[in-house]
């Protein structure tokens, strides 16, 4: 059992307590129960006392432990900084050969550019004569269509009102006999 444990079982008999006649704030309690929780405390507080030395002398030793960690760490951190100039200069001349790589990359890309600019201008010129002979091609073929399409509506009108005075002539003398055929009669 704790300290805490303790204290709080003492705290708990002087709220059990009856009030004490004729005195305000005061209360009888057991004092055997008392002394028997103060006892115990006593037996436990030197081993706590201890423990927290210990752990005192633990915090310490931790806190040496690491100011020399962190030593270290600087130490380390020192060289590292040391190489890292030393390695700027190598780094620094690889930036100026990846500008002069990226610069000659952009004039080549300039270059195709242009290029597949000049090859899509010509399809574009060859599509567009293309589109214009085939719709000069397209006017020519209706033209012809419309002029043969004309020629025979008007053969055909011809050939229609040659056939009509056929078919009024017969119609003619089919009366032209009844009538005479009536006569007669």
């Amino acid at each position: 059992m704790s300290v805490e444990d303790l204290l709080g079982q003492i705290e708990d008999l002087l709220d059990e307590g009856k009030p004490a006649l004729m005195s305000s704030g005061k209360v009888r309690v057991d004092s055997e129960a008392i002394r028997r929780i103060i006892d115990e405390i006593k037996l436990i507080m030197p081993e706590e006392v201890r423990q927290a030395r210990k752990i005192a002398s633990e915090r310490k030793e931790i806190l040496e432990k690491a100011q020399a960690v962190a030593a270290a760490r600087i130490k380390q951190g020192e060289l590292q900084a040391n190489q890292m100039v030393e390695e700027h200069e190598i780094t620094k001349a690889a930036q100026q050969n990846a500008a002069q790589i990226i610069s000659e990359a952009r004039g080549q890309s300039a270059d195709i550019i242009e290029k597949a600019k000049a090859s899509s201008a010509e399809i574009i010129n060859n599509a567009q004569k293309w589109a214009g002979d085939l719709r000069t091609s397209a006017s020519n073929f209706v033209e012809s269509v419309m002029n043969e399409s004309e020629s025979i509506l008007t053969k055909s009108m011809e050939d229609f009102a040659v056939s009509l005075n056929k078919v009024r002539a017969v119609n003619q003398q089919l009366h032209g006999s009844a009538a005479k055929k009536a006569e007669n009669e």
